[in-house]
């Protein structure tokens, strides 16, 4: 699915498709704590707004504040996201993905929501450069997702 105007053509299929292959490769990186798989995917200097399942307040930082936060968990993380909307600046070097997720944490669903991933182009590249999450408990409907 893509957001565009009316009024102008999609971007082409195999740009959506390189930007949805770095955001998936962005939560291969979490699945794996990889810094070195985050490197490929991301800025480390971008900005993260995190919202945790209440009553947890909002989080920021930074990407790479965040990847050494990760690499440093023990627990087994799988997240996925489904159903992307992509949106891509014209001609640009700016494009937005939002998608609904669910997260694992040691093969029990924790959290679902809503991810953006902000990406830029850099020197012919996409790379997430700024994400932001909006997260609840699961119902139980939601618990048995695979």
């Amino acid at each position: 699915m893509c957001w565009t105007s009316s009024s102008t053509p999609p971007p082409p299929s195999t740009e959506i498709d390189s930007i949805l292959a770095v955001t998936h490769g962005f939560l291969a990186a979490l699945n794996t704590k990889s810094r070195l798989e985050f490197e490929k995917h991301c800025i480390r200097a971008g900005a993260m707004s995190l919202s945790p399942p209440s009553p947890t307040p909002l989080r920021f930082c930074t990407i790479g504040s965040f990847i050494e936060y990760i690499a440093t968990l023990q627990s087994d993380i799988q997240e996925r996201i489904w159903d992307p909307e992509v949106k891509v600046q014209e001609g640009g070097n700016l494009a937005a993905v939002w998608a609904s997720f669910r997260a694992k944490v040691n093969g029990v669903v924790n959290h679902v929501g809503v991810e953006i991933f902000i990406l830029h182009k850099i020197q012919g590249e996409w790379k997430v450069t700024g994400l932001a999450d909006s997260c609840r408990r699961p119902t139980e409907e939601e618990m048995g997702m695979e």
